[in-house]
């Protein structure tokens, strides 16, 4: 597989690699026109349409209450793959601020109205007279009672993640802005655990039909000879662990499990795109990019990047086959106009994705044995929302629930829905799938925005780097180099005439010290100190 010039920060990964590449002045100006593998848009329609896209998801995400509140069972999981005293992170910054008074969210929100049987509805004022006006423009309908989607613990035949109760008592509110996604410190062995479960979950079983060659027995032997290495090496040379993990197989697989580990891999460079991007430098105690972490993250993986933007037209794909399904939704929070406002603001982004040209063609995936191998791509995912039980940092799982919920609800839209059909149709979206969808898409679109925004920072260190080396060459050209060569030269003759004028010295010394150990020795005494200490004076003018 060809990996493009024009990914992010190619040039800065390249050149640390000890291979010298042209700066750009913009990521995708060398191959604008290249498609994103195993999918349908080219690397720069979609920074293009990122452009577009980016304020309405920032305008959304930012801007209403339905979006920026998520409800999780933060602290009442428990891992189910090992024990939750792994790697837990007591840095303050791993902390989440949760909402405790149900005084700060709104009413309809609060468990009294959750755990009603019949679930909450909004109540809107009924005007028959004409539909209502959007503020954002467009007819949005008439005002009517509507029954809201409850979340309920059960997962669906068609989900893609285990689902948060939003009924129950463990629970707990969290504002997204207040505890954005940031570096928090969270690393070592219990990180590693995590990330080698994830990308173990991409390892699917090969079945009998496969036209595929089975692996020899040696591949075999060494597979399992590395899976049972990396089990029990959890906290050493970490990357090139999950770096084995991430290529296990990819080469070899069919589109469905090449969708998967693009899925997880992208998910993964998205998060290290964020954590750099927003990096506590604990000297000045600020909050800013860090462009040595984006290169260690990165260097000499390019198609980690690839698979960000294969992330992105994912999700850009799904929100846009939901074109149909928003206007008949329920957008809860208690308040009509908000209600309005947040069913506009969704309308009009699904609406600004492009339907044709498609971005990504999803009914090219599971044709063949379509049952079997869906069953096994929609169980790995599962067990990948329970890994995230298992992060030892609260922000970090808050972060990884939120995202791997929003790549689970792009999935159930994308193999579930028929777009065209009538919402009773399609599966029901709860609230938190569909926050989890747009914060998720954010967090990508945030992703690819700053992307170049690493190779500006990598650019201006080497121009720093090279108009530094060029004025110290400046300088010593002019004086210092002519009096470093003199000095060399003047030392080394004041060393050979020292030494000249200090042989007959030192033969004399030898003579006298070996007629001393001769005579010692006849007369049966020990050898005693020596009379010269002419090696002292030779290394000192060494």
């Amino acid at each position: 597989m060809r990996i493009p010039k024009r990914l992010v920060a190619a040039s800065a990964l390249l050149a640390i690699a000890g291979t010298s590449v042209a700066t750009s002045s913009s990521i995708c100006s060398n191959e604008p026109d290249e498609f994103i593998p195993d999918g349908c848009a080219t690397y720069g329609s979609l920074e293009e349409l990122n452009k577009q896209i980016r304020p309405l998801v920032q305008d959304i995400t930012r801007g209403t209450d339905y979006f920026s509140y998520y409800r999780l069972d933060l602290y009442g999981r428990t891992c189910p793959f090992w024990s939750d005293d792994e790697g837990m992170c007591a840095n303050i910054a791993c902390a989440v601020n949760t909402i405790d008074n149900q005084e700060d969210i709104p009413e309809i929100w609060r468990a009294e109205e959750l755990g009603k049987l019949a679930g909450p509805r909004a109540k809107h004022p009924k005007d028959h007279k004409k539909p209502t006006e959007s503020p954002l423009g467009g007819q949005l309908g008439e005002d009517t009672e509507e029954s809201c989607v409850v979340e309920e613990d059960e997962c669906d035949e068609r989900d893609y993640c285990v689902p948060e109760d939003e009924t129950g008592s463990n629970g707990d509110y969290v504002s997204l802005i207040d505890n954005p996604e940031r570096f928090t410190g969270y690393a070592g062995a219990g990180a590693g655990m995590v990330w080698k479960s994830i990308y173990r979950e991409n390892c699917f079983s090969k079945d009998k039909q496969n036209s595929r060659p089975p692996p020899s027995q040696a591949k075999q032997g060494f597979e399992n000879i590395m899976h049972d290495k990396l089990t029990h090496q959890a906290g050493k040379d970490l990357e090139g662990q999950l770096s084995l993990l991430e290529h296990t197989e990819v080469d070899d697989q069919c589109l469905e499990k090449r969708v998967f580990y693009r899925i997880i891999s992208g998910m993964h460079a998205s998060i290290s795109v964020h954590l750099c991007w927003d990096y506590l430098n604990q000297t000045t105690g600020e909050w800013g990019p860090n462009l040595d972490c984006f290169i260690e993250r990165f260097k000499g993986h390019p198609e980690r990047i690839q698979n960000i933007y294969f992330n992105y037209a994912i999700l850009l794909r799904a929100v846009a086959k939901l074109k149909n399904y928003l206007p008949q939704y329920t957008f809860c929070s208690g308040d009509h106009l908000q209600n309005r406002l947040t069913k506009a603001k969704m309308m009009k982004l699904a609406s600004t994705i492009p339907s044709e040209p498609s971005i990504f063609d999803e009914s090219k995936m599971f044709k063949e044995e379509a049952a079997v191998l869906k069953e096994e791509f929609r169980n790995r995912f599962r067990n990948v929302s329970r890994v995230m039980d298992c992060v030892g940092c609260d922000k970090c799982r808050l972060w990884g629930k939120v995202q791997t919920q929003g790549y689970g609800t792009a999935l159930k839209i994308l193999f579930e829905f028929d777009e065209n059909a009538d919402i009773t149709e399609n599966p029901p979206l709860r609230r938190t799938e569909l926050v989890a969808l747009i914060n998720t898409l954010d967090r990508v679109s945030h992703a690819l925005s700053v992307l170049p925004k690493f190779q500006e920072l990598w650019e201006k260190r080497n121009r720093t780097e090279k108009s530094e080396g060029s004025e110290s060459n400046v300088e010593k050209s002019l004086s210092e180099i002519f009096w470093e060569e003199w000095n060399l030269v003047w030392s080394t003759l004041w060393f050979v005439f020292r030494s000249w004028y200090e042989l007959p010295r030192i033969l004399w010394l030898m003579g006298l010290q070996e007629v001393i150990n001769t005579w010692n020795k006849i007369v049966g005494r020990e050898p005693g100190e020596p009379l010269y200490q002419w090696r002292s004076d030779i290394k000192s003018e060494l």
